[in-house]
């Protein structure tokens, strides 16, 4: 059964932002009324206007860094007015690193934020999705905003290889399911996806 918070997006299109340098270069503005957005971390603050925001990391909540974003704020972590999802564990119980799509509310963990709202975008409904800003990588920047301050982690070499592997092991499971899923960071280590303009991404959805 699906969590009572969970909204129906079946059959829209789906943009997630996330904080890769190559976000802020993007014309997110085109977004808005043309698609649902899912945000990731401080990302929110490039479309304000996102359906929901997503950070699995309580460290960055406790830092007050969502508070003001008025839509859907999920987590895997607990925090007041936050809705809490669970990461999917194997049988070993360690971190399912896969998507998971019977199970609304438990999803993959993919080693961070962006794996794992890719996962929610499909249980959402979604079944054509626009990636924004997940270079996974960090030669070019760890941020468009910068690196974290404070006691929040920063991406390194280590984890953005992880993000690549998880996210490109999970194409084949989502083509599989009718999901597309476009790439539209120039600049991203990712390879399993088709790449595009965000531009033209939107257009072909109003088309």
């Amino acid at each position: 059964m699906k969590p009572s918070w969970f909204p129906d997006w079946s059959g829209e299109q789906v943009v997630i932002i996330g904080s890769g340098p190559s976000a802020q270069e993007q014309p997110i503005h085109l977004i808005k009324g043309r698609a649902r957005v899912i945000a990731i971390n401080n990302s929110w603050r490039l479309a304000p206007w996102a359906d929901a925001l997503y950070a699995c990391d309580q460290a960055w909540w406790q830092t007050g860094a969502g508070d003001e974003f008025d839509g859907l704020k999920i987590s895997r972590s607990e925090h007041p007015g936050v809705q809490k999802v669970e990461l999917a564990r194997d049988d070993s119980g360690a971190w399912l690193n896969e998507m998971v799509f019977h199970r609304p509310g438990i999803i993959g963990a993919g080693a961070g934020s962006g794996f794992q709202a890719l996962n929610l975008a499909v249980q959402f409904g979604a079944r054509r999705i626009a990636l924004v800003g997940l270079d996974c990588r960090v030669d070019q920047g760890l941020h468009w905003h910068g690196a974290h301050g404070g006691q929040l982690s920063n991406p390194t070499c280590v984890t953005a290889a992880l993000w690549t592997k998880y996210l490109d092991d999970a194409a084949p499971a989502l083509e599989a399911r009718g999901v597309e899923v476009v790439n539209c960071s120039p600049v991203s280590a990712l390879t399993a996806y088709r790449h595009a303009e965000l531009a033209d991404v939107l257009a072909r959805e109003l088309a």
